[in-house]
């Protein structure tokens, strides 16, 4: 039913300038009126430094998982997964490739561009028994904070 009224809503489209500090071939989620003449995605420009960033490690995600897509790479599907945020917080690398396998082998069926190619299992590394460590210099950053903590409690 057209009632002539445009409707304002946040909608998903190619960003076509419309978030200036972001890539234009990914996809962004901008207000926009829906009238008559269709979608109509208002101009943002740049989003401050912090969300930007947010924004493109989650981009960076979502283009290497359309590139295994389309590729039928199953190592940049590992990738994908292991950069997912809540994955790499709660998951160790191994248990990330792990669970690619376990998934890729119950969903074959579905997985035919991929031509029957798996993560590859990896061996997990162990340290000898006895092997020593050995003294790094501190992160400046690091340096930084443990100073500043320390003028601050004084």
């Amino acid at each position: 039913m057209e009632t002539g009224v445009p409707f304002k809503l946040n909608g998903n489209v190619m960003n076509d300038g419309y978030i200036t500090n972001l890539p234009q071939d990914c996809c962004v989620e901008v207000p926009m009126f829906v009238d008559r003449d269709g979608l109509q995605p208002i101009h943002v420009g740049a989003l401050p430094s912090p969300l930007a960033a947010m924004n493109q490690s989650n981009i960076t995600l979502q283009m290497m998982v359309a590139e295994a897509a389309l590729t039928g790479d199953p190592e940049l599907v590992v990738a994908a997964i292991a950069m997912d945020p809540l994955t790499s917080a709660v998951l160790t690398l191994k248990e990330v490739r792990d669970m690619t396998i376990e998934m890729f082998e119950a969903q074959e069926h579905l997985l035919s561009h991929f031509e029957g190619r798996k993560p590859k299992p990896t061996p997990t590394i162990s340290i000898p028994e006895g092997t020593e460590g050995v003294a790094v210099p501190l992160d400046p950053a690091l340096a930084v904070a443990n100073r500043l903590v320390g003028l601050a409690t004084q």
